[in-house]
């Protein structure tokens, strides 16, 4: 069935005045990719749109759905009684569709390009429109809530969750703060034993005049305890500064269209620089 044949068909029925506003969301039509990632990317606005429970939402494969097993039972014999078949009726009552959203999947040179636009099927008007840029079908796939938001005028979705890049923060800071506490109380033991071996400091020729002199075993054994609690420090340290770095450098943004991204498209004059910044 044809998608003129189509809302002719799921238009015709008035939407209730309580329930949400119906939205169909149209394969898109793919240009330089294949009608598989053209119908993936579809998969997911759909999902994306419902998950938000703004809209009542219904894809265009639910439909064609709806009508082949209509049609099954008709070729089977089912609707020979007048009213035994209702399909066509279920269809108007239960599908109408207030708004259409279409779009394309497009491949411009090396980047993909997704472009949604918003039909109001009561005025035949286009309501808003949205287009995303990115480096690969990953990459897109991530900014679908903001493009789904932005083509059919709704709130932008709430922002990613912080919470584990935040702990990241917070422990590698605390760790660094306890590493540097750990070096310090381990540079002033170090001072505390030298000015024990050398009180007034170490004489012209090399030697220290210190008294009341414990064990040479104890300033060795001392020695060594204070090398590895330095490394300790510094260790735990640059653990920590790591950890809070990786928080920070993984913390999202509230909307991923404020993440810098450059893409190089060819155009007519040769190519230029798109993305966002």
């Amino acid at each position: 069935m044809t998608l003129l044949a189509l809302l002719a068909l799921v238009t015709s029925a008035e939407a209730k005045p309580d329930a949400r506003p119906r939205l169909l969301v149209n394969t898109l039509t793919a240009q330089g990719v294949t009608e598989q990632e053209a119908g993936a990317m579809a998969d997911a606005i759909v999902s994306t749109l419902a998950t938000r429970g703004l809209f009542d939402v219904v894809s265009s494969r639910d439909v064609q759905t709806i009508l082949g097993v209509e049609r099954q039972r008709a070729l089977l014999g089912a609707c020979q009684e007048e009213g035994a078949c209702s399909g066509n009726a279920d269809l108007q009552s239960t599908m109408s569709i207030r708004y259409l959203l279409t779009g394309q999947l497009a491949k411009v040179g090396s980047a993909y390009q997704l472009t949604l636009q918003l039909l109001d099927l009561a005025s035949s008007k286009t309501l808003s429109r949205s287009t995303r840029l990115a480096s690969s079908l990953e990459g897109l796939r991530a900014v679908i809530p903001w493009a789904a938001a932005e083509a059919t005028g709704s709130p932008l979705p709430p922002p990613p969750t912080r919470v584990w890049q935040v702990s990241m923060m917070v422990v590698g800071g605390a760790a660094v703060l306890a590493g540097g506490a750990f070096g310090v109380l381990a540079l002033s033991r170090q001072s505390q034993l030298n000015d024990e071996l050398c009180p007034g400091g170490v004489t012209s020729d090399g030697r220290c005049n210190g008294t009341s002199l414990r064990p040479r075993s104890f300033y060795v054994q001392q020695d060594a305890a204070l090398t590895v609690e330095k490394i300790s420090s510094i260790s735990v340290m640059a653990a920590g500064a790591v950890l809070a770095g990786l928080g920070f450098w993984l913390l999202p943004p509230d909307d991923p269209r404020t993440r810098i991204s450059a893409v190089l498209v060819p155009n007519a004059n040769g190519l230029s620089l798109a993305g966002s910044f």
